[in-house]
């Protein structure tokens, strides 16, 4: 079974923050890569769509957008402010027309030196079959605009759900996948477990992690969020 990665960005990030997200990626596999951007980036098979706004409509469109560019059975999702570790690209299940999501998932806030588990797992960590996923989003699409920033919460102004998919199933990976959540993500606040944890599997201790990840760019993150 063959799989692509699909990254997708609103470049609403730094870029240097994005291009170390770019570096790890680059690093922790060799599969086929379509990047679907805002902005032009140098990234596998890069689809630049233009700046169309921020909203999880237009998130899924460019993850349609995706699904369409490749041939691949399996697409594996990556995002621009996630670090994944190399074992989260060779898990394939035996189902074509499922959802996956990963449970071994955390949430690192910009302004501190740990994480949440998110044991639900979430969009930015799932394998699922292109086919599949291309009916889903197909359907949910029916009748809308190319591009929306009112439906933030896609599908559910227009569709009355939570979520695209009606059931979710999941797996773990060895190596946790991570989120850093910036106050320029869609959305700062996500649901998840409060218990700290200062290290993580891989990973190591949170405070080098952050330092890495922020390195010249949280003072500048810091001013915007006081700004605010």
């Amino acid at each position: 079974m063959t799989a692509t990665v699909i990254y997708y960005t609103s470049n609403q990030e730094h870029p240097k923050f994005e291009n170390r997200i770019i570096k790890n990626l680059l690093k922790a596999t060799n599969l086929p890569i379509i990047s679907v951007s805002q902005r032009p980036i140098d990234l596998g098979g890069n689809i630049c769509i233009g700046d169309v706004g921020v909203s999880n409509f237009n998130m899924f469109r460019q993850i349609q957008i995706g699904c369409q560019n490749t041939k691949a059975d399996f697409v594996i999702s990556a995002e621009a402010d996630c670090m994944y570790p190399p074992d989260y690209f060779t898990f394939r299940p035996k189902e074509l027309d499922r959802c996956y999501r990963n449970s071994n998932l955390y949430v690192m806030p910009d302004h501190r030196n740990y994480w949440f588990h998110k044991e639900e797992g979430a969009t930015h960590s799932q394998v699922i079959g292109r086919k599949y996923y291309l009916e889903i989003l197909d359907k949910l699409f029916e009748g809308a605009p190319k591009w929306s920033i009112e439906e933030k919460n896609f599908p559910k102004e227009r569709n009355k759900k939570e979520d695209i998919f009606d059931k979710i199933y999941h797996w773990q990976t060895e190596n946790p996948v991570f989120q850093v959540k910036t106050h320029r993500s869609m959305r700062y606040y996500t649901h998840s477990e409060r218990e700290p944890i200062y290290d993580l599997p891989y990973w190591g201790s949170g405070r080098d992690v952050r330092a890495n990840l922020m390195k010249e760019v949280k003072e500048i993150y810091r001013r915007e969020d006081a700004h605010n």
